[in-house]
């Protein structure tokens, strides 16, 4: 049976060490067919094709964006990349991750199996905590715009091996079919970071496709590296303006009370916090219900990205 074409895209913005060992780790892959695309998301210092090719140990593409351009919209030039090359399969992985040699087989042998499945996930966890679950399929509550993750206490149950369905996947790691991508659409670039994977999962859903995550395909994530942190006010920006238009598209019922939480959350900042960044985290979630409603889908203010 013919081994159907993978295209790996990797979006990229500044951290050389951490794709250098994403790529290092791809170089183990035991699935022969596949690409791996580089999208090289406004980085500061660029890549060089001859080194990035060491790294990977086979051609490998860069697409260039002279700015970062975003997850979404950075995945989507990728995206469009492998369809135009006849990629069978995308698969849309972090550059802070690294991979599990035999992952990618798993992925593809479980899609080929069933029609009905449009996008795939491994079990993804921790770097740093090799056998704590990071991610294992989530749910979404469609009452309050809130989604849950199936972790359970977080570490490996060996005996739990079968397919999961999940609401949706994260896009640290997520394996697509083309016919998914050609009926569901690409990522929706008015988010510009979080929230996208979410509407993509519920997308396919809606046309037709279930969501599962292979528990016996495992990566590795190194969290927040990119956005500085889970506590940091970039992320608090993105998170909250990307889950006030996932509402808007999804859950418009939940719009209010979902903005009434986050106004008690800057006022607990304010008022109650001790952290040292609560100021800045409380400007961060306004600047974010401000920006939202006036349809800002750029990267946000330009505070938020100054080195500190």
């Amino acid at each position: 049976m013919r081994a159907l074409t993978v295209s790996i895209v990797i979006l990229h913005l500044n951290d050389q060490p951490a794709l250098r060992a994403c790529l290092r780790s791809c170089q183990q892959i035991q699935y022969g067919n596949h690409e791996i695309v580089v999208v090289e998301n406004g980085s500061h210092v660029p890549l060089d094709m001859g080194e990035l090719r060491a790294w990977a140990g086979r051609a490998t593409t860069i697409i260039k964006s002279p700015t970062n351009v975003g997850y979404a919209r950075g995945n989507n030039l990728g995206i469009r990349a492998a369809m135009a090359h006849g990629a069978e399969y995308v698969l849309l992985l972090n550059d802070d991750t690294e991979v599990a040699p035999d992952f990618l087989e798993v992925l593809v042998r479980t899609g080929e199996a069933s029609d009905h499945v449009g996008a795939l996930g491994p079990r993804i966890y921790y770097f740093d905590e090799p056998k704590k679950i990071w991610f294992t399929g989530a749910r979404f509550d469609p009452h309050t715009c809130q989604t849950f993750e199936l972790n359970h206490d977080g570490r490996e149950q060996e005996r739990q091996s079968a397919v999961l369905d999940s609401d949706w996947l994260t896009g640290c790691c997520v394996l697509v079919k083309r016919q998914a991508i050609e009926k569901a659409g690409y990522l929706d670039e008015r988010f510009f970071i979080y929230w996208e994977d979410m509407d993509w999962g519920l997308r396919m859903h809606a046309s037709g496709f279930r969501n599962v995550v292979v528990p016996s395909a495992h990566i590795w994530h190194k969290v927040s590296v990119t956005m500085g942190g889970p506590e940091s006010p970039r992320k608090v920006y993105h998170k909250t303006r990307s889950h006030l238009l996932f509402a808007k598209l999804h859950a418009p019922h939940a719009l209010l009370a979902l903005q009434q939480g986050f106004l008690r959350d800057i006022a607990w900042l304010l008022f109650k916090s001790s952290q040292t960044n609560r100021l800045q985290k409380a400007r961060a979630y306004l600047s974010a219900i401000k920006d939202y409603h006036l349809g800002r889908m750029d990267r946000g203010p330009e505070w938020l990205w100054r080195d500190r």
